[in-house]
C-alpha cells in the first residue's frame, strides 16, 4: 500500500510545477490548497495517530493522507509537487475529533419559543477541533424538522467538514424522511441510524418494548442493507427505569439483537444510578456515550477517572464523548420545574480530553480515543479517527503546552490556522488583541 502511494507521488511530480510552497497562511484569503496548492505537508509535529508515532510528517492530497513520512525525509524529493507546508511548530498532530451528538440546527425550546437555541456554524465546530459531526433532533421535532437537518448537514459538508445525521427525535413513532427508518438508511447517505430516542425521561413518549424492538430491528436491517452501522441512539433521562427499556428489547428479541445497535447517551451526567447501569451495559459488551463536560463541569471527567481505575481500558474502548453542542442544557428541580437553562458548547469534547491529560495525567492517546477511534468504530467510519496512509485527511494540530487548537485540516483542506478560521462566514483573529472579526 505504501508503495502505491509512493508511485502516486512520483507520477504527480512528473505533472506538476516546481517547488514546495512555504508561504504564510494568516487569513482565509491565504487558504489556497484545493486550488493552487491541492496538497499539504505537515512538518515539525509530534504525531498521535492516536497512538504515539513520534516526530513525523504527513503528506495529504485528494482529501486523503497519502503518506506518513519520517522527520528526516528530504523535502527535495517532493520538488515538482503543488504542496503547501503547514508548520506544526512542535505541536501535537492528532486525528480530527468526531462528535456523534450535536444539535446543528439548534435545539431547546423548553422555556418557550424564545428559548430555542441558535444553529451551528462550521467555524465554531472547526475551532473546537471537530471535523466529523452527526446532527440530531431532540425534544422539538415540530419547529425543528428532519428536512431542515438534512439540508444543514449538506451545508456543513459543502463548507469542508464531514457531516451525518440521525433520523428521528425523542418521540416514538419517530419521524423519518422517507416514511421508514429502513428507507432512510438505504436511500440517504448521510443517515446513519435513528436518534435521539428518549427513554426514562419525562419528555419521552414512553414507548413500549415492542415499539423499541421494531425500531432497533429496522436500524439493524437498514444498516445491513446500506452497509452502515445501523444504530439507535438513545437519550436517557433520570427516571428510575434507567437502561431497563434497552434490556427489555434484548430480552424480547431472545438475545437476537446485539447490544451494539443501541447506544445510550447522557449516561455520565444523570446521577450515580444511571452511571452504574451504564457500567453494566459496557461490561456486557455494549457501547455508551458520555456527554462532555462544559467549562464549569467535571462529571464525565470524574466518571472516566473512576472507570479507568476499576474496569480498565477494554471497557473504555466502548465509550465515546459527545458535546450535545447547540442543544439546551435545562436543569429541573425535584418538582419537575425548570430552574436553569444554558446552551452546550462544541468545545466540551476537547475540554474533557484536556482535563484528562492535564489534571488526570492520562496519556494523550488514551484520552483521544473517546473522540477518535472509539466513535469511528461504533459508527463503522473506517477512514475516520486515525492518521495513516489512505485515511481521510482530518487532522488537528494542538499546542504542546495547553492543547489548544492551532490548525485544522478537514478532508484535506486547511480550514483553520492560529489566526483564522474559515467557513461560509469566516473568522479572523487578531492575535495581539484576541479580537474576532
Amino acid at each position: 500500500m505504501e508503495f502505491l502511494y509512493s508511485v502516486t507521488i512520483f507520477l504527480l511530480g512528473l505533472l506538476c510545477v516546481p517547488s514546495v510552497a512555504h508561504s504564510a497562511v494568516n487569513t482565509c484569503r491565504d487558504f489556497s490548497n484545493g486550488g493552487e496548492f491541492p496538497m499539504l505537508l505537515i512538518t515539525n509535529g509530534q504525531l498521535y495517530a492516536p497512538s504515539p508515532r513520534g516526530r513525523a510528517m504527513i503528506l495529504t492530497g485528494g482529501g486523503s493522507i497519502i503518506s506518513i513520512l519520517p522527520e528526516d525525509y528530504p523535502l527535495g524529493n517532493l520538488t515538482g509537487l503543488p504542496v503547501r507546508v503547514v508548520d506544526a511548530a512542535g505541536g501535537f498532530v492528532v486525528p480530527g475529533l468526531i462528535d456523534i451528538h450535536a444539535h446543528v440546527t439548534g435545539g431547546g425550546g423548553e422555556m418557550g419559543p424564545a428559548s430555542r437555541t441558535p444553529e451551528a456554524t462550521v467555524e465554531e465546530l472547526v475551532a473546537s477541533g471537530i471535523t466529523t459531526v452527526v446532527g440530531i433532533l431532540g425534544t422539538d421535532c415540530v419547529s425543528r424538522s428532519l428536512e431542515n437537518l438534512r439540508v444543514k448537514v449538506a451545508a456543513l459538508q459543502r463548507q469542508g467538514i464531514t457531516a451525518y445525521m440521525w433520523s428521528g427525535c425523542y418521540r416514538v413513532p419517530t419521524p423519518t424522511l422517507t416514511g421508514s427508518l429502513i428507507r432512510d438508511l438505504q436511500l440517504i447517505d448521510e443517515v446513519i441510524g435513528a436518534g435521539e430516542i428518549a427513554i426514562s425521561d419525562h419528555r419521552s413518549s414512553w414507548p413500549t418494548t415492542q415499539e423499541l424492538l421494531g425500531l432497533v430491528t429496522d436500524a439493524r436491517v437498514g444498516g445491513m442493507l446500506s452497509g452502515k452501522a445501523g444504530i439507535v441512539h438513545f437519550h436517557t433521562g433520570s427516571a428510575d427505569s434507567l437502561l431497563q427499556p434497552l434490556w427489555d428489547v434484548v430480552n424480547a428479541s431472545r438475545g437476537a439483537i446485539p447490544l451494539m445497535h443501541m447506544i445510550p447517551t447522557h449516561v455520565s451526567n444523570r446521577g450515580p444510578a444511571l452511571l452504574k447501569a451504564a457500567e453494566e451495559w459496557v461490561i456486557k459488551g455494549g457501547h455508551v456515550d458520555f456527554t462532555s463536560d462544559q467549562e464549569d463541569e467535571r462529571v464525565s471527567y470524574d466518571a472516566l477517572m473512576d472507570w479507568n481505575k476499576r474496569i480498565g481500558n477494554i471497557a473504555l474502548q466502548r465509550v465515546s464523548l459527545s458535546s450535545d453542542a447547540f442543544g439546551s442544557l435545562p436543569k429541573f428541580n425535584s418538582e419537575g420545574e425548570l430552574v436553569d437553562y444554558q446552551v452546550a458548547s462544541p468545545k466540551a469534547n476537547l475540554n474533557t480530553i484536556r482535563r484528562l491529560v492535564q489534571k488526570g495525567k492520562w496519556a494523550l492517546e488514551d484520552a483521544l480515543q473517546f473522540s477518535t477511534t472509539n466513535p469511528a468504530s461504533f459508527l463503522t467510519l473506517e477512514l475516520k479517527g486515525k492518521l495513516e496512509a489512505g485515511a481521510d485527511a482530518d487532522i488537528v494540530i494542538l499546542s504542546p503546552e495547553g492543547l489548544e487548537v492551532q490548525n485544522v485540516i478537514a478532508r484535506g483542506k486547511l480550514l483553520k490556522t492560529p489566526s483564522a478560521t474559515c467557513g461560509r462566514f469566516e473568522m479572523t483573529i487578531d492575535l495581539a488583541t484576541n479580537k474576532v472579526f
